[in-house]
């Protein structure tokens, strides 16, 4: 049974039920951080409510349901529908079980979600999270008020950090690194799939096959990624070890650094940094 329970009080609930919100929710009852019956759910959609109904999760359209039923949120609406879910809220906690208020939505300031609901500045968390997510390698910033109490960031952000890594890595940063760190994490998986594109499309002018153009770049990709992070050498080390004197590696290199590679990428997150701020500043 998936049946939200009026009258009982659940340990995680979703307002919001999209990709993302499953990745993180339907990793928590995989690998058992939850229960499937102790998380409500919220969403319009009914096809988005299925997957969570599929494991006996509990799924209501009323979001206030979630918010005053739940010891954890995590608000997981659309970003330009956050306005129109908060003022269908009953944003008074006093008297309600929520201890945690956790926001995955792009371009929302934890000073505007602490004007909106009243919860003390420790109880609120921003966490951004990314695609790679979906399939449990992702990587999640999470952020809390500078103004915030210190004892009980100490006792509420291990409780953050536990949950999100059921999707992958988390790391603790400064709100005013959000935007840098979505530029990066967040749209980086988009800049890994343009590189893996053009590299295949390379080795489909050479006569590779596209099936396997493909899966040679995403290996080459993942495969150094991982050596990045399990081996602790610096890039410019690890590059080295593939760049021999005078061979075809350093000769595709030169070609990269002349096309201009490194700087467009540095302006890339230059410009998506940018588009993050001013995503905040319409909310």
């Amino acid at each position: 049974m998936s049946n939200y329970d009026s009258h009982k009080i659940y340990e995680i609930g979703f307002i919001g039920a999209g990709n993302m919100a499953q990745a993180i929710g339907l990793a928590f009852v995989k690998k058992g951080i939850c229960k499937a019956e102790n998380i409500l759910v919220s969403a319009p959609s009914e096809n988005n409510k299925k997957p969570w109904r599929d494991v006996g999760v509990a799924v209501t359209s009323d979001n206030n349901a979630v918010f005053c039923c739940s010891k954890i949120v995590i608000l997981a609406t659309k970003p330009q529908y956050f306005q129109k879910v908060v003022s269908g809220l009953f944003t008074k906690t006093i008297g309600l079980p929520l201890n945690i208020l956790i926001s995955i939505m792009a371009g929302i300031t934890l000073s505007t979600l602490h004007e909106m609901f009243d919860l003390d500045p420790s109880s609120l968390f921003k966490v951004m999270p990314n695609t790679p997510s979906l399939i449990g390698q992702g990587f999640s910033v999470i952020a809390h008020m500078d103004n915030a109490d210190s004892k009980k960031i100490f006792e509420n952000l291990p409780t953050v950090k536990y949950l999100m890594g059921a999707v992958g890595g988390v790391e603790v940063i400064p709100e005013s690194l959000m935007n840098a760190a979505g530029a990066v994490s967040g749209s980086g998986p988009a800049y890994a799939f343009l590189i893996i594109e053009a590299l295949a499309d390379g080795a489909v002018k050479q006569g590779i096959p596209r099936d396997l153009a493909v899966r040679l770049a995403a290996s080459a990709i993942a495969g150094g990624s991982l050596m990045v992070l399990e081996t602790g050498k610096h890039t410019g080390q690890l590059k080295d070890m593939v760049t021999s004197a005078g061979g075809s590696t350093i000769a595709a290199l030169h070609a990269l650094e002349r096309g201009g590679v490194r700087s467009a990428m540095m302006d890339a997150i230059e410009a998506a940094t940018n588009r993050w701020e001013k995503m905040g500043e319409k909310k």
